[in-house]
């Protein structure tokens, strides 16, 4: 209802105002918007009413598409989108799940714990200048977890177009393994494969078993070593090798005897 003024007339007395009936009446309207709007219709609220620039605190309000503005603190349970930068500290405990896309900077310390998704304490640097990301956990450990039934916790590294990756993981669970592996030291290098073909340079081999056919270059074997000599058919064949280096040894077949380069010539061994 918009305000109902009580007519004076033009002159005190001069007949041409509100009665006395009509001007209560206007009265009696403009106190019952008020009341309504600031009480039950019959009584007023006892609370303080709110002003613009007035500092007051807001107690079970929802606000509905807010904009705030400026510099202050957002105490309690926020719902909703938060678009643009958000510029200085975040002190205190962050309880619950951040669902969407948080679109802007985010610039300053997040101090305190958060729970839900994210669970623990983030204490340290996020990032550095350089561009590396870096985590200082308490107990200097980054734990991935397992999903507690079947799937372990796993890494996967890129190739630089990210369309193929390689992935570590550890034994499964059935193997109840607990144990620590170290890089190796040295310059750099690559990790030894159990399925691609590599050259081992300065490695001791304790016990080993060797098969299938090849060649041992260099090699001092001990009396439980076993090994099989490249065979020739005669002499003919012997002198038919290129380039035999002292010390170089073959099985003659048709003397049934093993026979050494000693630099010049081939000999018997036995």
């Amino acid at each position: 209802m918009a305000y109902q003024a009580i007519g004076r007339g033009t002159s005190a007395n001069d007949g041409t105002g509100d009665d006395l009936r009509s001007g209560a009446g206007k009265l009696n309207a403009n106190f019952v918007e008020v009341y309504t709007k600031l009480g039950d219709g019959s009584t007023l609220t006892a609370d303080t009413v709110t002003l613009n620039a007035a500092t007051q605190t807001l107690t079970n309000k929802s606000l509905t598409s807010p904009t705030i503005t400026g510099t202050g603190a957002i105490a309690g349970t926020f719902t909703g989108n938060i678009t643009g930068d958000v510029t200085g500290d975040v002190t205190g405990n962050v309880t619950g799940n951040v669902t969407g896309n948080i679109t802007g900077n985010i610039t300053g310390d997040v101090t305190g714990d958060v729970t839900g998704d994210v669970t623990g304490d983030l204490i340290g640097n996020a990032s550095t200048a350089s561009g590396n990301f870096q985590i200082t956990p308490a107990t200097n450990i980054v734990e991935v977890r397992g999903d507690g039934s079947s799937v372990e916790g796993q890494i996967i590294l890129n190739c630089h177009a990210n369309s193929h990756g390689q992935t570590i993981k550890p034994q499964p669970h059935s193997a109840a393994v607990t144990n620590t592996m170290l890089l190796p030291d040295g310059a750099n290098s690559t990790l030894v494969s159990e399925v691609a073909t590599q050259t081992l340079t300065n490695k001791s081999l304790t016990s080993p078993t060797i098969t299938g056919t090849g060649a041992i270059a260099g090699a001092s074997l001990t009396a439980t070593a076993h090994f099989q000599l490249p065979a020739y058919a005669d002499a003919t064949a012997l002198a038919g090798i290129s380039s035999p280096v002292a010390g170089m040894m073959v099985y003659q077949t048709d003397t049934n005897k093993a026979v050494v380069y000693n630099g010049t010539s081939w000999n018997d061994l036995y």
